[in-house]
Order: structure tokens, then C-alpha cells, then sequence
């Protein structure tokens, strides 16, 4: 996207200049060049990893913002005498008030384009009152208009963007479990359909806590809320880039993974054991699960994925459960006798 805004905002400043040949506007002959330049030497700094993407876009808004302040205040000294209104410039300040809302959060983009507005109505209203255009009901008719327009932008871009916040709210807590802040059942869904859509390839793991019911009936529904957290919290800890960690109901959650070898999806697993095991809330010390696991085939359906890591799951259940099987093997990852199966209610 960054990217687009760079070529855009360049190809406009070469246009501007482009239009104004042979004879330039004094400011633009030297403002619109060291735009397009700095826009570029922007983008490539972000693609070379020397500026991080929201330090540039920053950049790039103020550097915006300043030239078309310049630009106002110049015309009011060689556009607007002659012509008795604004220039062209003048149409960018609804797209910069736009901008702040689009790339900041509502009140950090509030407070940018409130700014810029005070600083656009300071100018109009001292070459108003005090510059050649006191004396000019054409030019103070445009330059009203304009501000007016500005400050209709602001407050219909801020209604915007609070609702805009309560929309996307709504829509994590509709695809976000409240309990673990996992994504929900709803969510994983929907990342499969997308894989599906895709004809990605991907490998679903497929966990069950060991017996859980005992941790509510033993220790009560808030030591099981938190193993609950816990295991999110482990679960995220080892995701690969590109994966995706859901819970799928009640205690039993899925791991959405690019398509690993068996190795890495051992070693990944080993790693997240361990982590649960660790783990200790109130009387539960360490906590043990099921782990199922299947790669997709070329073509297959992820329902159908989905229930070769069930078959694999509950095939660890029957053979004595703290073990992980995958689907597509049928070797189970050898068991330390040992370990305790959460903690103290083995």
C-alpha cells in the first residue's frame, strides 16, 4: 500500500510540474521535486529495512502536510490576487484530513488534522483581514468555502473512523474466544475455508487436555479458566509464522500450520509439552494433552484433515493419553512414563 501512495504522490508531483511547463511556480519548482525524491528515498529505505514502515508513513504525511501549507500561504501571494480564489493545491486538504483518519487511530488523527486545520484557518484569515485580500468578497467567498469544506471533512471523517472502531471491535470479539483470547471456533473456520479457496497446502494439530473435567470438578471452574489461559498463552508461544491458534471448544484446541515436516511438527510439539508441563495454577501442576496431526493432501477437503487429526487424537486417548500421533505415520512420539498428567490429579 505504501508503495502505491509512493508512486501515486510522485507521478502527481511530476504531473504538477509537467502542467506547469515552461514556466514554473517559483515554491513548486523546488518543493515538488524534493517531494517525489523524498517519497522514493522513503520507500527505498523501507524496502532495504533502514526505516520501519509507520516511522516512513509518518514522514511522508508531515513532509505532505508542510508543503501544502507553503503552497496555501504562497498563493495568497501570487495565485489569489490575480485570480480572486484558490488554486488547484487547495483541493488536497480534504484528501490530507481524509489521511490522518485513514493511517492513525481516531484520536491521534483528530488531533493531526485539527492541527493542520488551525494552521490552514490562521493563514486565510490574516490574508483576509490583513493582506491583499482584504478588500476581495470573491476571494473571501472561496476561501470561506474552502475552510468550511475542511471542517465538514474533520467532523464526517471522525464520525467515521469512531464508528469504524466499534465496527472492527465487534468484529474480533465475533471471531475472538473471550476466555483465552485465542481465535474462536468461527475463526478457524474460516481460515480453513480460505486455505481451501487457496488449494494451500497446510498441517492442523488437533490437542485435548488430559482429563480437564476433574480440574473443575476438583479445583472449580476458575483454576480451569486458568489452565485455560495457560495453554493459549503456551500455544502462541510456538507458532510458526503463518500459524494460527484457535480454540475449538471447550478444552480442546487446533493448531492451523503452514505444511511442516513430521520433524519440525515433533519439535514444535515437544517444545509446547514442555511448556505445559511447566505449567502450575493454584493445585493443578503441569498440565498433559492429546495431540493429533495431519498434513493436507493435494486437493483434500480440510474437513477431511480436520478428521484424520481427530482419528490420530483419539487414538492417542485410547493408548493412555500425554502422547502425540500423526495421521499420515501412525508412530506415536515416545512417552516419558512419568510425567505427570495435570499434576497431581493423575
Amino acid at each position: 500500500m505504501f508503495l502505491l501512495l509512493v508512486c501515486l504522490g510522485t507521478a502527481a508531483a511530476l504531473g504538477a510540474l509537467w502542467q506547469q511547463a515552461p514556466r514554473f511556480d517559483p515554491l513548486d519548482r523546488v518543493a515538488l521535486p524534493a517531494v517525489a525524491a523524498l517519497l522514493l528515498g522513503l520507500q527505498l529505505s523501507v524496502s532495504r529495512g533502514w526505516l520501519t514502515l509507520h516511522a516512513a508513513v509518518g514522514v511522508a504525511y508531515s513532509v505532505t502536510t508542510l508543503y501544502f501549507l507553503l503552497s496555501l500561504e504562497h498563493q495568497f501571494h501570487v495565485f489569489a490576487p490575480r485570480m480572486h480564489m484558490l488554486s488547484e493545491s487547495s483541493y488536497w486538504f480534504p484528501v490530507l484530513y481524509a489521511a490522518a483518519f485513514l493511517l492513525y487511530a481516531p484520536r491521534r488523527a483528530a488531533w493531526l488534522a485539527g492541527s493542520t486545520y488551525l494552521l490552514t484557518f490562521g493563514l486565510c484569515l490574516y490574508h483576509l483581514l490583513t493582506g491583499l485580500g482584504a478588500n476581495d468578497p470573491q476571494l473571501a467567498g472561496a476561501v470561506m468555502q474552502f475552510l468550511l469544506v475542511g471542517a465538514v471533512m474533520i467532523v464526517l471523517e471522525a464520525t467515521f473512523a469512531v464508528q469504524r472502531v466499534h465496527l472492527l471491535a465487534a468484529r474480533e470479539a465475533a471471531y475472538r474466544d473471550a476466555l483465552t483470547g485465542l481465535a474462536n471456533r468461527r475463526a478457524a473456520e474460516e481460515r480453513l475455508a480460505a486455505l481451501a479457496r487457496a488449494r494451500d497446502r497446510f498441517t492442523l494439530v488437533l490437542f485435548d487436555l488430559d482429563h480437564f473435567k476433574a480440574v473443575n470438578d476438583l479445583h472449580g471452574h476458575a483454576t480451569g479458566d486458568l489452565v485455560l489461559r495457560g495453554v493459549a498463552g503456551a500455544a502462541q508461544s510456538v507458532l510458526p509464522s503463518g500459524g494460527t491458534a484457535a480454540r475449538w471448544g471447550g478444552e480442546e484446541f487446533l493448531l492451523i500450520l503452514p505444511a511442516l515436516p513430521d520433524w519440525q511438527v515433533r519439535a514444535m510439539l515437544d517444545t509446547l509439552r514442555a511448556h505445559l508441563l511447566s505449567q502450575r495454577h493454584g493445585a493443578v501442576t503441569g498440565v498433559t494433552a492429546c495431540f493429533g496431526v495431519a498434513t493436507a493432501r493435494s486437493g483434500e477437503h480440510p474437513d477431511d484433515v480436520l478428521a484424520r487429526a481427530d482419528d490420530a487424537m483419539y487414538a492417542v486417548k485410547r493408548r493412555g493419553r500425554n502422547d502425540v500421533l500423526l495421521a499420515d505415520v501412525r508412530r506415536t512420539h515416545h512417552r516419558t512414563r512419568e510425567e505427570p498428567v495435570l499434576g497431581t490429579l493423575r
